[in-house]
């Protein structure tokens, strides 16, 4: 009976809030209530001293600083609406964060900012308080002209969450600037976010509105057209773990037994690659706690003795081991690129601007066993993919 009713109680609140109700509202007149603030020297009201906003938020850069609505994970669907002001000539940007969710050992959201100083957009999804935009760079989205972004004056956004896709728009309320779907997280706790170090982000009048669909319905923005297919995506993953372990690297036969270490067993599980054939290893990682070590196994199939040649790339060290036999590591700065590009592109096995590096690899007929170690220690790191060339 008690189950019974909870169920109808829960039915009846989603069709309560799926209404179009405002759920939210602040203009920053009174006090933080309905904020939960991780940093209270970061986060004050103060008077603009412009009559047409009174008071507003302030957010200072200290680290990982954040302003949550509470309660917000309840919501559902959701928009969010607000002005935004750069008040100094510095490296600054507003993280829109959503679906933000924390457990004992993470601390996982997705994130857009956008930049005041450079005047653009980028993805920047978090991952236990690792930043991930190097693996996103496709997003990158420069705002020009009317649009751009200026020191000094006041600009609208809003922001809509349908579960882990998330439509951001600036200046123009009628079509979203970036519409983005690859952070995992299906739920959480929206906000926002200064930068980490330099100038201030003021922000006012905050409305949020439950939403039934996306007020965007075209093309995806930016429109790209990936090819999973090209990459190897059949994968599977063991960990995390403390530290590296050599019984797992001089594997030889391919098998689901159980591992033991340190008292505990591990067993290789399932992972599956992002939309665009990544493996996001920072879902599995931490960067903030112990257990920063993973690896990530796949099968090579070959008719005969013969090689193979993979592309890589990669935000991660890799650590590489086909059949129990090291074959060396991969780093992440060894992109080909005039501008030193540290970032992983989706297209990197087919476009010269953006190729990874390659490693020839041997294959005995029939079955082989490919293990990578990644050891999410880096700042900005997370991710790789991989290509075989025909």
């Amino acid at each position: 009976m008690k189950l019974l009713i909870k169920t109808l109680l829960v039915l009846i609140f989603t069709q309560i809030i799926s209404s179009g109700q405002i759920l939210f509202e602040d203009n920053f007149e009174g006090s933080l209530s309905g904020w939960e603030i991780n940093d209270n020297r970061s986060i004050k009201i103060i008077d603009s001293k412009d009559p047409n906003q009174s008071k507003v938020l302030v957010m200072i850069p200290n680290g990982n600083v954040s302003a949550l609505i509470k309660n917000s994970h309840q919501w559902g669907f959701v928009r969010i609406e607000g002005v935004m002001l750069f008040p100094e000539k510095e490296q600054n940007y507003l993280g829109f964060i959503y679906n933000y969710n924390k457990q004992v050992n993470r601390e996982d959201f997705g994130l857009l900012y956008v930049k005041g100083n450079g005047s653009y957009i980028r993805a920047n999804p978090w991952r236990d308080g690792n930043v991930s935009r190097l693996l996103y760079e496709e997003y990158k989205t420069n705002l020009v002209k009317d649009q751009a972004v200026k020191i000094g004056v006041w600009h609208k956004f809003k922001m809509e969450v349908i579960n882990e896709t998330c439509h951001l728009y600036i200046n123009n309320m009628e079509t979203p600037k970036i519409t983005f779907g690859l952070f995992e997280l299906k739920s959480g706790k929206i906000g926002f976010q200064p930068r980490v170090v330099g100038g201030r982000v003021w922000i006012d009048d905050i409305k949020v509105t439950s939403i039934d669909k996306f007020g965007y319905n075209g093309k995806n923005i930016p429109d790209i057209q990936y090819e999973p297919g090209s990459l190897i995506t059949e994968w599977e993953v063991l960990g995390p773990l403390k530290k590296p372990n050599r019984i797992i690297e001089k594997t030889v036969k391919i098998n689901n037994s159980p591992i033991n270490i340190n008292s505990k067993s591990y067993s290789w599980e399932t992972f599956k690659t992002d939309i665009r054939g990544a493996v996001i290893t920072g879902k599995i990682t931490e960067y903030e706690g112990e257990n920063t070590v993973a690896y990530f196994r796949t099968i090579l199939n070959s008719e005969q003795d013969d090689t193979v040649m993979l592309h890589f790339t990669t935000t991660d060290e890799l650590a590489l081991y086909l059949n129990g036999q090291d074959y060396g590591r991969i780093y992440r700065d060894g992109y080909v690129s005039k501008d030193n590009d540290w970032n992983a592109w989706y297209d990197f096995w087919k476009n010269p601007e953006h190729a990874g590096r390659r490693v020839e690899l041997p294959l005995k007929k029939g079955k082989n066993n490919l293990v990578i170690r990644v050891r999410n220690g880096q700042f900005a790191s997370g991710g790789f993919f991989v290509h075989a060339e025909k």
